[in-house]
């Protein structure tokens, strides 16, 4: 269910005329935006300001919400849920940007929006260094209940949500397009696997907005807002990854890069930002781990692949809380006997403690 001051912001963001500009000032100026879609006259004054008389004479003559309900029902039937900037899902952090989104299109589990995040960047022509040393330190960050945030672009941006998606961490992609286009089309499969794993996708544009050019240094705004910090893995002095740098920066974000070597063309971007001291240089992941305020932890990766179907259900509930047994059973449906014995099994492996109480945890000291 949607309150009317959501409704009212998707109304104003429908017309054609309505600039980022304009809208951004009328939520700002105005405390009650129900009251003035009730009684417009009352503020006429302040929309004067703001709109020409042919734009104001258009608020006047469509002032209701019949349309925006009817696609609300077509944004249901697709899975999409409108987070505006006065919804209680919005992302406290990214509220904070002089440049927040006034709503969001989303499909999967808005509450990412407010989870401890990590936006991970860098080039869309990633080599075997920059895909297998950053999907390592992304696996350990994601491991350690941090939200890998990307773009869903070809390269690095890819290499981060797999790396999420094989350790079952949350992940987010920030699309320069809207929901129904998907870009790059070779994408779509990894789309899917993040929405059904519990992430999230998101894009300010409308769900059959196609991917333009300069989407996509705009949407990296959202990538550094909704981060605590931004990771630079490979790029290039003036490529994209360098811009989402540079909104962390103006956003009062930690920056983390991985160094490379001196002659590699890919990276000259990552090694440059280390030594003029715009990022802390990344050689593990306990760099990011620790600057998250969580004590570094990685199980090892041999004992995750021995996992059954049924012990990785139990893994992921326990994923970052302890739980009591009849809890675990209650959340992964499994029959008492069986649930025991798979505990105790998972215990011996070192996957699990087993604490006072009956209560369970995941075991990090492996």
């Amino acid at each position: 269910m949607y309150t009317n001051e959501e409704k009212i912001i998707m109304w104003l963001t429908s017309f054609d005329f309505m600039t980022y500009k304009k809208a951004k000032t009328l939520i700002e100026t105005i405390d009650n935006l129900e009251e003035m879609f009730n009684n417009m006259s009352k503020y006429k004054s302040t929309l004067d300001k703001i709109f020409d008389k042919n734009e104001l004479d258009e608020l006047l003559s469509n002032n209701n919400l019949v349309y925006i309900d009817r696609c609300i029902d077509n944004y249901e039937k697709l899975g999409i849920k409108v987070v505006t900037i006065k919804s209680e899902d919005y992302s406290d952090l990214l509220k904070e940007i002089p440049s927040y989104p006034i709503l969001l299109y989303c499909m999967g589990d808005t509450k990412l929006l407010n989870s401890v995040c990590l936006g991970v960047v860098g080039s869309r022509r990633a080599t075997k260094y920059g895909t297998t040393c950053g999907s390592q330190i992304v696996k350990d960050v994601a491991i350690n209940n941090i939200t890998i945030v990307s773009g869903l672009a070809e390269g690095i941006d890819t290499m981060a949500h797999k790396a999420c998606l094989d350790v079952h961490g949350k992940t987010i992609a920030v699309l320069g397009g809207g929901l129904l286009n998907i870009f790059p089309s070779s994408n779509k499969v990894l789309a899917k696997n993040i929405l059904e794993s519990g992430g999230l996708i998101i894009s300010e544009y409308k769900p059959n907005e196609p991917c333009i050019a300069y989407h996509f240094p705009v949407r990296n705004r959202i990538i550094a807002g909704l981060s605590k910090g931004v990771f630079v893995v490979e790029a290039t002095e003036k490529s994209g990854s360098m811009h989402t740098k540079n909104f962390a920066l103006d956003f009062n974000r930690e920056v983390f890069a991985m160094p490379a070597r001196i002659n590699d063309i890919y990276s000259d971007g990552c090694n440059k930002i280390i030594r003029n001291g715009q990022a802390r240089m990344v050689l593990s992941s306990q760099d990011i781990i620790e600057f998250f305020g969580k004590s570094y932890s990685k199980p090892k990766e041999e004992k995750m692949a021995q996992m059954s179907i049924d012990e990785q259900l139990i893994y992921d509930k326990l994923k970052g809380q302890e739980l009591h047994f009849d809890e675990i059973a209650s959340l992964t449906k499994l029959e008492t006997k069986v649930l025991l014995t798979l505990l105790m099994r998972m215990e011996l492996k070192g996957i699990v403690n087993k604490l006072p109480g009956n209560y369970y945890n995941i075991n990090l000291k492996n």
